[in-house]
């Protein structure tokens, strides 16, 4: 347990020593386990994943950060909206139902391995879309992993998207 934490510690500094990452860090980030990874994410939620964030984009509805680090695939952003909400989201497009589905269930199975029995797990599903929750009365962070088709007009896409994000407390 201590590596684990010990670890997530030192991404979220690593991440957080410029707005790029050295070869060495770059190589110590990718050679974290995936349980590292979400547990370095799920600790990051609570200073708004400051460590993480590079540039920065404002908008009307609040701000857009492109990640230091894309943790899955190249897909990453930090999203805040009016210093109430933030969150980290990745998602990643297939072309059919059956690859985002077996994306889905890989990413479910593996934030519940790596999170353990306090974080409780919700499930939904809505027509062809379902939607996986993992809660903890200790953590102010929610971790959501979505899968379902995508709204393009001309080719049916699908999508996997996984979300560490929730309100933030003052």
């Amino acid at each position: 347990m201590f590596r684990k934490i010990s670890a997530a510690s030192l991404f979220l500094f690593l991440v957080g020593c410029g707005s790029t990452l050295t070869p060495t860090q770059t190589a110590y980030v990718d050679n974290l386990t995936p349980c590292e990874k979400i547990q370095g994410l799920v600790g990051g939620f609570e200073n708004q994943f400051e460590p993480l964030k590079a540039t920065r984009v404002q908008t009307k509805f609040g701000d857009v950060w492109t990640p230091k680090y894309h943790l899955l695939g190249n897909s990453c952003q930090i999203l805040g909206m009016n210093n109430e909400r933030v969150s980290y989201k990745c998602a990643k497009q297939y072309d059919n139902e059956s690859q985002s589905r077996d994306a889905f269930d890989l990413a479910v199975n593996q934030v519940a391995q790596c999170l353990g029995s306090q974080w409780q797990a919700n499930n939904t599903a809505q027509n062809q879309s379902q939607r996986t929750t993992f809660k903890n009365a200790k953590h102010d962070a929610v971790i959501s992993i979505q899968s379902g088709q995508t709204n393009a007009k001309y080719n049916k896409t699908w999508q996997t998207s996984f979300e560490v994000g929730g309100l933030i407390k003052k």
